[in-house]
This record gives C-alpha cells, sequence and structure tokens, in this order.
C-alpha cells in the first residue's frame, strides 16, 4: 500500500516537475496537489495501521480457546477487516480517480499525430519549384512543359489546391 502511494506521490511530483511553464498557478496546483497527497496518506496510514491491528488480534483470538464467545469475537473482527478491506479499495479508487483528473490537467495536450507522407518515386531529373500568387497546376505544368496529371504524381496531389510558399517537384528542363 505504501509503495502504490509512493509511487502515485512520485507520479505526480515529476509531472509536475516536467512541466515548462513555470508561473504561480502552476506552483499553486503542485503545492494543492502535494498537500491533498499527504492527507490522503496519512488517511490510509491509518487504515493500514488498523486492519494490521485487527489482523493481529484475530490471529491471537483463533490461537486461544475453542469457545462460542471466542468464535463470535472472531467472526466480529472477520467482519471488521471485511469492512476496512473495502473501505481501503473504495479510497485506492477515490485516489486513483482523483490523481488521474489532477495529471490530466497538469499535462500538456498531446501533439496532433503526423499526417501521413506518401512516398513518390521520381524517374528523371527535377527541381523544386515554389508556388507564388496567381498560380495554378495548370499554369505550373505549362511552365515546365509536363501535365497537370504529372505534377499531381510527382508531389503526391490529390487535388489541384496550391498554397503560396508551397514546394513542387518539378521535371527539370
Amino acid at each position: 500500500m505504501k509503495n502504490y502511494l509512493a509511487l502515485s506521490i512520485l507520479c505526480v511530483a515529476s509531472v509536475a516537475g516536467a512541466q515548462q511553464q513555470a508561473g504561480g498557478r502552476e506552483a499553486f496546483l503542485r503545492q494543492q496537489a502535494y498537500a491533498e497527497m499527504q492527507r490522503v496518506t496519512s488517511q490510509v496510514d491509518t487504515l493500514q495501521s488498523n486492519f494490521d491491528d485487527l489482523q493481529r488480534r484475530v490471529s491471537q483470538v483463533e490461537r486461544g480457546s475453542n469457545t462460542r464467545t471466542l468464535q463470535a469475537e472472531i467472526d466480529a473482527l472477520k467482519a471488521t477487516v471485511a469492512e476496512l478491506r473495502r473501505e481501503l479499495a473504495n479510497q485506492r479508487g477515490e485516489i486513483v480517480k482523483d490523481l488521474s483528473g489532477r495529471l490530466a490537467k497538469m499535462l500538456p495536450p498531446a501533439p496532433p499525430s503526423p499526417r501521413p507522407t506518401q512516398k513518390v518515386v521520381v524517374s528523371g531529373p527535377t527541381s523544386t519549384y515554389t508556388v507564388v500568387s496567381g498560380d495554378s497546376l495548370y499554369l505550373v505544368a505549362s511552365a515546365f512543359n509536363t501535365t497537370v496529371a504529372k505534377l499531381r504524381e510527382l508531389n503526391g496531389l490529390k487535388n489541384d489546391n496550391l498554397r503560396i510558399g508551397q514546394k513542387l517537384i518539378v521535371p527539370a528542363n
């Protein structure tokens, strides 16, 4: 249990430390998260201590005589242990949920995934042309004595749209 909490605290601390943005808000959130983790750790330690104590008591009673009174005590202790286990499991779930939410707020958004590039096999000598204002695929094809279809193929274009500053592979003259 303590290893689990230590790992959780380390996770929060490493994420907080890995943040590139520094400022009052981030420092406040880290401080708040640390204080909350200390509070939760204290509660879990108390539960664990109670749990260990009850298990010790059950073992002592089981080693004693087998009277009905002792059996009733054993059953009551076992019920308490089971309740503590449920409470501990609930607290673990709450800790995980809370940490997940806090980590999600602290982490920067994931960068968009790169677009897949299409490999184009170019045969023959080529050069690069930079699109300027007023260019169209037809005008560029005419200037380099080729076809619009060939330019689309060389550059992996799906349509005839061009952007100013776009680099095009064109057949060398």
